[in-house]
């Protein structure tokens, strides 16, 4: 028993002297990855202290002092010393790795060590202090109320703050009438307090991320700005909150209290709208979707009632239809948890056909909402929609429907809502579907239905939201939306007109063309087309007085004079990061971003993105632009290089010329990006283009030390 008493009294200094090395190069501490796991056994071991501890020293408390002398208590308070300070390394190491800032974490971290301290002290030199009953006593005492605020303030590291007294406390969300809410205040706050703020805090800064008040919000974290108002697909906080449960990354983590469906979808929607914070919810117009949910939100009980699903007459489809279905350019999913109800989303204008469509009719019964927003949808897709007898909501914005597919629309009788912006819908046609029984809502944002027609059409139609744009009512100063830029980015081979256009009147529209940011005293106004004749990236903003300039729109043009025969991928991408076919890459198409699995985009990260393109004759070439995507929330950053070869075949090739990108830096936006290499003009019949991804991602983003993706949607050669 002495023997053993010996080396663990020895471990137990050891562990003393490594504790205290830990507390004082802990600022400059990089830990190997087998001391993180050990940190991460913290919160499994910490319970043996406490009780070990907390036993020894209720030894002194009984009136029995041959107790004090035993060797079995002894060895019961040489345990509870050495549990003490291998928990409290393992708290340092865990706080290293961990990624937290802040006062609950400083205080459970000095709290850790002073009590492994207490231990140590109560162990090493009872013998002197069993001769002091009394102040023994005390000195169990204070250590007793050092054990229970420690681990107070770990409880509300892992479980929140107050967690010990929330059962007494509660936590009762003041109610606000829909109508006096200020958006952030009383809607966003909340969530965050029930939900986000035991990690992102005052006492705990989890990611340098503070979400206790709108300035720490707007100021992001270490991976950079938390969302991107208007684009909530590439916002970080929307990334984090849809990971899978298992993923160390979700927001909240597995172990914490969930954020509910209408809370995502608030968070969603508020940044989708913009993510205005100072003006009130009523500000917003009454269709807009954040108003609609937040409205329920506010009203006791309205969450539930919102949340709940119409019941629905069929049944579920079956799931191997819908696996048939689904690819990278069409997914369809159930509009909720156990609804048999479907959405259909199409994408890749460059794929789509109307068999795409017709391919749906198995699922005809299930599907109750349908996006086609920018497909080039014809007419006589429009007898393909006529046989899906539920379909609710279709989404035809932008597409090419013209007045005669608007009249076949007469015959969807379960409509509620249609979207027919940006298309060439009359009011003579859309006077034939407005009688339609469900129908709720149709929206014909820049649309020939001008305000004479409008007007009639809502005065017979007195129930209907016609929706043509934002009637400028006065009250909460709000931000424009951008302007829309026509046509859409792209490449062309001869001259083409670019125009601008706002859906709101009374807009300034300034607009610069050499991708510098528009102002509203410099830059030019914008009051009528203009030719599109070299390479050029057009970019637009909308400023108004009274409100806040909107952000800016871009539209990259590039000039191509030049077009491969064939194109050969020499490195294959990886997982489901492939078009269909090859000639994606150079189909005059730019990828989008709504999804980078939808056959825009070819994906890398195991290798370099290499491919040949082959001329049946000799072609002179003076450039090359790599169209590549940033996107940091996604680890999709820009090439670390980009090399353009040339030859007369394979095996004779040379270097043409190369760039070195500038490197994404923290809080960037997600952007396409134009990727030029030019060189004296030089006679091809092979070429050869590499775009090399990044090898380590810096420190300061989320996913340091792994390699980047690198994504090329285009290749355009002039």
């Amino acid at each position: 028993m002495r023997k053993i008493t010996k080396i663990a009294s020895g471990v137990l200094f050891g562990s003393m002297v490594f504790l205290f090395f830990l507390v004082v190069f802990q600022n400059i501490m990089e830990i190997p990855a087998w001391l993180a796991v050990a940190g991460r056994m913290h919160p499994m071991f910490l319970h043996f202290p406490i009780v070990l501890l907390l036993l020894s020293f209720f030894t002194v408390w009984i009136p029995n002092a041959k107790s004090n002398t035993d060797e079995w208590l002894n060895l019961l308070r040489l345990a509870a010393a050495l549990s003490a300070s291998i928990t409290a390394i393992m708290g340092m190491l865990l706080s290293f790795e961990d990624g937290r800032s802040g006062e609950t974490l400083e205080l459970h971290k000095w709290g850790g060590v002073i009590v492994s301290i207490l231990g140590y002290l109560f162990y090493s030199y009872f013998p002197q202090l069993s001769g002091h009953i009394a102040f023994t006593r005390s000195f169990t005492a204070v250590a007793a109320i050092a054990i229970i605020f420690t681990g107070h303030w770990g409880a509300d590291l892992t479980h929140g703050s107050d967690y010990v007294l929330a059962p007494i406390k509660g936590y009762q969300q003041q109610v606000v009438p829909p109508d006096q809410a200020i958006i952030f205040a009383d809607i966003i706050q909340p969530i965050f307090e029930k939900k986000c703020v035991s990690c992102h805090g005052e006492s705990s800064t989890k990611g340098k991320l503070k979400l206790s008040d709108l300035e720490s919000v707007l100021a992001g974290g270490k991976n950079g700005a938390l969302f991107i108002p208007g684009n909530p697909d590439t916002s970080l906080i929307i990334h984090r909150i849809h990971l899978p449960a298992e993923d160390k990354k979700r927001m909240p983590p597995a172990s914490k209290p969930q954020l509910t469906e209408m809370e995502a979808a608030i968070l969603y929607n508020w940044i989708k709208s913009g993510a205005a914070t100072e003006a009130k919810l009523f500000s917003l117009p009454e269709t807009d979707s954040f108003r609609i949910l937040s409205t329920a939100y506010l009203i006791p009980g309205g969450e539930n009632t919102a949340s709940a699903e119409p019941v629905y007459s069929f049944e579920a489809a079956d799931e191997e239809k819908i696996l048939a279905v689904n690819n990278n350019y069409r997914v369809v999913v159930p509009l909720g948890k156990n609804s048999p109800a479907l959405v259909a989303n199409l994408y890749g204008r460059n794929v789509y056909t109307s068999k795409s469509l017709e391919e749906l009719l198995p699922l005809k019964e299930q599907i109750v909402e349908l996006n086609l927003a920018r497909m080039p949808v014809k007419d006589d897709d429009m007898k393909v929609i006529q046989q899906m007898p539920n379909l609710r909501r279709l989404n035809l914005n932008y597409t090419d429907i013209t007045d005669n597919g608007i009249a076949l629309l007469s015959n969807v009788k379960s409509l509620r809502e249609v979207a027919l912006s940006g298309t060439a819908t009359t009011a003579n046609a859309l006077e034939k579907i407005l009688p339609l029984p469900d129908l709720s809502s149709v929206y014909i944002w820049d649309t020939k239905i001008d305000t004479t027609a409008l007007q009639r059409l809502r005065t017979k139609f007195p129930k209907l939201v016609i929706e043509s744009g934002f009637v400028d009512k006065g009250g909460e100063m709000m931000a424009l939306s951008a302007p829309v830029i026509k046509p859409a980015a792209g490449i062309f081979e001869k001259d083409i007109e670019a125009e601008i256009k706002h859906p709101f009147k009374g807009v300034e529209i300034r607009y610069t063309t050499d991708g510098t940011e528009p102002d509203s005293v410099n830059s030019p106004v914008y009051s009528a087309p203009f030719a599109i004749t070299k390479n050029t990236t057009l970019k637009a903003r909308a400023f108004k007085p009274g409100w806040y300039g909107s952000g800016s729109t871009q539209s990259s043009f590039i000039h191509r004079s030049v077009k491969p025969d064939s194109v050969v991928l020499i490195t294959q991408t990886d997982g489901r990061y492939k078009p269909t076919s090859e000639k994606a890459l150079t189909d005059g198409e730019f990828g989008s971003f709504d999804n980078v699995a939808n056959g825009d985009w070819y994906g890398y990260q195991k290798d370099e993105a290499e491919y040949y393109m082959l001329f049946n004759k000799p072609t002179f070439v003076k450039s090359a632009v790599v169209i590549a995507a940033k996107n940091l929330g996604r680890y999709i950053f820009p090439p670390e290089a980009v090399e353009i070869w040339g030859g007369a075949d394979q095996k004779n090739l040379k270097l043409l010329g190369s760039i070195k990108p500038t490197p994404a830096q923290k809080g960037e936006l997600s952007e396409h990006l134009q990727l030029q290499v030019a060189f004296p003009s030089t006679e091809v019949q092979c070429m050869k283009i590499i775009a090399k991804h990044l090898r380590t991602i810096p420190e300061w983003h989320g996913g340091k030390g792994q390699p980047g993706w690198v994504f090329v949607s285009e290749v355009v050669l002039d």
